[in-house]
């Protein structure tokens, strides 16, 4: 039996003859969203900005799922499938912007880095959740259009216009926001290999390009990244790891330091006292001597790959 197609609607909207901004406030828009209508998805032939000023629910913008709430809000740009779900009792206070960007770029004079085509490709991307607090010049565009639209002052029009283009911009800076986070994920992946592989095989001989391999690299472009990631070549941070264990080791088990010193990996006496006197400031014997418990020397380093392995939009 064929599978039944999910069902999704076109919501049209028109906006005037000489404007670019289609603006549905009110009370009208306070309501428990989603009411009747499930999970269905629908889409405009427009972006839709919508400024959430209280509520609670659940917002969907194609197979993503976020949780919204007081003063969050939305940007979906035309043609993608989205819709938003009040919590069940919750009456939830919305208003919408629907905004034809695109033809207000085209005929805008542009003299920037970006041209008029790669605006309306970057801008027309992704659809997003925001919230005012972490978005604030973005929360404040988006209601100072809304005030214009409320109080239609004179010379509305003309000001709306200069807070589009701004608009434009800071949504511009939002995808760059984003684009960087994902190459600091990509690379905080690479860097996360070897460091997995390092307290794996620390015991062992470990060369660098050992780890460039397991980090899917070249043992060049490893060697930068890692550096420039953690602020500190991959052979330090391998002594790290091994004068952290012996650290630990001393404490807890009787054994003589020639025995940790090969147990954490080194092959010669020497190298390992040499290791743990620049990194600790004492030598191993003076290391047990101390009265004071320690719990190795890692919690005294700022290892900056570990955070953010798991990107948040």
């Amino acid at each position: 039996m064929a599978r039944e197609k999910q069902k999704m609607e076109f919501r049209y909207y028109d906006i005037p003859r000489g404007e670019y901004v289609l603006a549905k406030l009110g009370k009208g828009w306070e309501q428990e969203y989603g009411l009747g209508y499930g999970r269905m998805l629908h889409f405009h032939n427009y972006l839709e900005i919508g400024y959430c000023y209280h509520g609670d629910g659940e917002l969907i913008i194609e197979n993503r799922s976020y949780h919204y709430g007081d003063n969050m809000f939305t940007i979906i740009p035309a043609n993608i499938p989205h819709t938003t779900i009040s919590s069940p009792g919750h009456i939830c206070k919305w208003e919408f912007l629907f905004i034809n960007l695109d033809d207000f770029l085209k005929e805008t004079e542009n003299d920037g880095q970006v041209s008029k085509e790669d605006m309306i490709r970057i801008i027309n991307k992704r659809g997003t959740l925001k919230s005012k607090e972490n978005h604030p010049i973005l929360a404040k565009i988006i209601l100072s259009i809304i005030r214009e639209y409320r109080e239609q002052s004179i010379y509305y029009k003309e000001s709306v216009k200069g807070y589009l283009y701004a608009l434009a911009i800071e949504m511009l800076r939002l995808d760059e926001e984003r684009e960087k986070a994902k190459r600091s994920n990509k690379v905080n992946n690479y860097i996360k290999e070897a460091i997995q592989y390092v307290s794996d095989h620390y015991e062992e001989e470990i060369k660098i390009v050992d780890m460039a391999k397991q980090s899917g690299l070249s043992e060049s472009h490893f060697r930068r990244l890692f550096e420039e990631t953690m602020s500190m070549k991959p052979v330090e941070y391998i002594n790290l790891v091994r004068i952290d264990k012996a650290c630990n080791l001393i404490q807890k088990q009787d054994l003589s330091m020639e025995d940790i010193c090969y147990r954490v990996g080194y092959q010669t006496p020497s190298t390992f006292n040499r290791n743990f006197k620049r990194l600790t400031g004492m030598t191993p014997y003076q290391w047990k001597g101390q009265e004071q418990q320690h719990d190795g020397i890692l919690s005294n380093f700022n290892i900056t790959a570990q955070p953010g392995w798991e990107g948040k939009e």
